[in-house]
């Protein structure tokens, strides 16, 4: 289920940093707990999966701020209007249901650092339809995907992949059969199950846009993470297709990577 977010300022602070997407998934993990704190504890700490392959399930696209004025220097976004929006996707119902449940009751939302930040109303929710799927669909990352390889000899990090790499769409691949093979293994409403369905993606976009996001700045534990805007075409079962736009593409869907549009 996707669902889009209406918000207005509610103060004269304006100012948005812009690596704001780990307050944003504080945010939802506080509304789902709001819904049942539990249910929140589980999906934040530990999720869905075994042993090192854990998935949370959900994934949500940029700020609409439009308009605005990005200072480069400073690193943050100067909003000129009053209203914002923002899309979030649920695959696991009980998840959707949590969070609408909770984002009545919080009704509200920082999104920012110490320094800037900007204090929100939440006006409106809405319901966005998932689009007629077919085995074969044109998605447009409207955040960035994240792919990664481990390090290898010589190197002291793991590797986040182009995806002019050659190991790149091999990995989306094997990372949306790990997910999706979680999935039928731990919930129930899939309707159909596909083993052994094998996708085939293909990068339509010759030179994909690099983006490099910073998650939890201004603390010990910040880190950068690199991801990649680009069109694909992907020829699926029209449950994994649902899937897809459900959850996003590659990995770090939680953080808000990933997310997908369909193309005409």
């Amino acid at each position: 289920m996707r669902l889009q977010i209406i918000f207005s300022l509610k103060s004269n602070k304006n100012f948005l940093p812009a690596n704001y997407q780990h307050h944003i998934s504080s945010w939802i993990y506080k509304c789902i707990s709001a819904g049942d704190k539990e249910f929140a504890g589980f999906l934040h700490q530990k999720g869905y999966g075994e042993r090192n392959k854990h998935f949370k399930f959900f994934t949500f696209g940029p700020l609409d701020i439009r308009p605005y004025h990005f200072h480069k220097t400073r690193g943050v976004f100067e909003l000129y209007g009053n209203q914002l929006s923002l899309q979030v996707s649920f695959f696991v119902p009980e998840a959707a249901e949590l969070f609408i449940k909770g984002i009545n009751v919080v009704n509200e939302a920082y999104f920012g650092d110490k320094i800037n930040g900007i204090q929100l109303g939440v006006d409106e929710l809405r319901i966005v339809p998932e689009p007629l799927m077919l085995n074969t669909m044109t998605y447009k990352l409207v955040s960035p995907c994240c792919i990664s390889r481990p390090a290898q000899e010589g190197e002291k990090h793991s590797q986040y992949l182009s995806p002019q790499d050659r190991e790149f769409v091999p990995r989306l691949i094997d990372n949306l059969k790990i997910k999706y093979g979680v999935a039928q293994n731990v919930l129930i409403h899939i309707e159909e199950e596909h083993p052994d369905f094998e996708p085939k993606v293909r990068v339509l976009t010759s030179q994909p846009k690099s983006k490099l996001i910073t998650i939890k700045t201004l603390t010990k534990h910040e880190i950068s993470v690199r991801g990649w805007l680009f069109e694909c075409q992907i020829t699926a079962p029209l449950d994994v297709q649902s899937f897809i736009w459900n959850v996003g593409l590659g990995e770090k869907g939680s953080m808000g990577f990933g997310m997908v549009d369909v193309k005409p």
